[in-house]
């Protein structure tokens, strides 16, 4: 009998997240294996570490990126791997990857790297870009979860005010998709399979997450975008991910986002599948 752990966040504690772990772990009883729920205090905080006793897999439902090498040093399977976990969750390294292997993305440009105490003093660099994509721009930092840490500038005013709060953290500029405003294609991916996907709207606001007040609806994309989405989610190296597609001008795919570990209660219930089921069945596959 197989036993894995179920390596979660040690400060999110939310509700949805606990639903989430405890769908996983139905999931995998059913097929007579244990799985565990973790937090990285749960297992050592030392540096170089070494278990006693190893799961004989982990899925690494964080962003630690720390804790998964360590892990993974150590000769056991993650899924997602530590590599692909580093690339989904800095959103310029994910964004420079997809770019890099012939992926569609929104144009990207990167604001010049700042420190703590000196902010972004200097915003000559802001007049560059909006030279090249104009209002109104979106503007990301390079860490952020659920739509948050996501911006609308529609003008320097409020592009200005947006620096300010991000204060010295990285972040990027991108074009505005403006036929796909308030709404994308979430597409889950298992093992290089597009399992089931949900057409998100929000007629509130240019960002479709649930979170932010959208829904969704069980849909069948082209298979030109499950096609986008299955080789985003190799080209990060992915075991499984919710790939966002926004619609393009000409109804062209374009990837808005990749996300390594995707809250798919909302899928459940747009569409009836659950995504656990589809993880448990891979990661047993796989072992």
């Amino acid at each position: 009998m197989y036993k894995g752990w179920l390596l979660v966040n040690t400060f999110m504690n939310l509700e949805k997240f606990q639903n989430l772990y405890q769908m996983l772990e139905l999931s995998f009883r059913k097929r007579g294996v244990i799985l565990s729920v973790k937090t990285a205090e749960d297992i050592s905080l030392e540096v170089g570490f070494k278990l006693a006793k190893k799961p004989d897999f982990v899925i690494f439902w964080d962003k630690d990126y720390y804790l998964a090498h360590a892990l993974e040093n150590q000769g056991i399977r993650l899924f997602n791997s530590a590599e692909a976990i580093a690339y989904s969750d800095n959103k310029i390294l994910m964004y420079q990857k997809l770019k890099e292997n012939g992926i569609k993305i929104p144009r990207t440009f990167v604001a010049p790297k700042t420190f703590e105490g000196i902010n972004y003093n200097k915003r000559s660099f802001l007049q560059q870009v909006i030279n090249e994509i104009g209002f109104p721009l979106i503007v990301k930092e390079a860490y952020g979860s659920f739509g948050d840490q996501v911006y609308l500038a529609k003008n320097e005013i409020e592009l200005n005010a947006i620096v300010d709060l991000i204060g010295y953290k990285d972040f990027l500029l991108q074009e505005f998709i403006a036929s796909s405003y308030g709404r994308d294609v979430r597409i889950n991916v298992v093992g290089n399979n597009a399992v089931v996907s949900m057409y998100r709207e929000n007629k509130n606001d240019f960002r479709s997450n649930i979170s932010s007040g959208g829904s969704g609806v069980a849909c069948d994309p082209r298979s030109d975008y499950l096609a986008l989405a299955i080789k985003a989610t190799k080209v990060l190296k992915l075991d499984f991910a919710g790939v966002d597609v926004l619609f393009g001008e000409h109804d062209e795919p374009i990837i808005c986002e990749v996300n390594s570990n995707p809250q798919f209660a909302s899928t459940l219930k747009a569409t009836g599948v659950d995504l656990a089921d589809y993880i448990c069945q891979y990661i047993i596959k796989n072992l």
